[in-house]
């Protein structure tokens, strides 16, 4: 057997290093990792948004139902709304007299041009963040044979829900109803 020496002519002469065909590939795999990491991302951001417009319209109109409900179940009596109505189906406003004596009217009211649910001393019970949708309030009264009132509430509201890229307007409603049975 014959050994070669290092001035042998047969000498490998491989360099180290990538290929081009390794760099597309390694390429190509960042590309499709990075599509679909971003792809993930975007999914992520659209449901949180339309998760947090869903929280905001609930603790909103929670709100407002059971500061409407807490005042009528707590009031004096129903008085003559500004419709000329006390006790009817279908009203869009409603009123009641306090304890104190003082009458407290709630309706629907544009602030802002933002629809909102008002009382007449010019308190809204929704903020600027979500709006009523307009013709939506409405309150029916029934009285029982013993004398007795409840008072349904209805309403909705809605919210814009935030896009990621602002051209697509998608918006989120809720129904919130409940019923009330007057003390007096």
């Amino acid at each position: 057997m014959q050994q070669r020496s290092e001035g042998s002519p047969h000498k490998n002469n491989r360099q180290s290093g990538f290929t081009l065909i390794e760099l597309m590939i390694v390429t190509s795999l960042m590309v499709i990792l990075s599509l679909t990491v971003s792809s993930m991302f975007m999914t992520f951001l659209i449901t949180n948004a339309r998760t947090n417009t869903k929280n905001t319209l609930k603790v909103e109109g929670s709100n407002a139902l059971s500061q409407m409900e807490f005042m009528l179940r707590n009031s004096y009596q129903l008085t003559t709304n500004s419709s000329a109505q006390v006790c009817q189906s279908n009203m869009s406003s409603i009123a009641l007299e306090s304890l104190d004596g003082g009458v407290t009217e709630f309706i629907e009211a544009i602030d802002d041009s933002v629809s909102k649910i008002a009382s007449n001393s010019d308190v809204f019970l929704t903020s600027d963040a979500v709006t009523v949708v307009p013709g939506s309030l409405q309150f029916d009264c029934t009285e029982a044979y013993s004398g007795t009132r409840s008072v349904q509430i209805d309403f909705d509201l809605s919210k814009v829900v935030p896009s990621v890229n602002n051209t697509t307007n998608e918006e989120s409603t809720q129904h919130f109803t409940t019923v009330v049975s007057l003390r007096n």
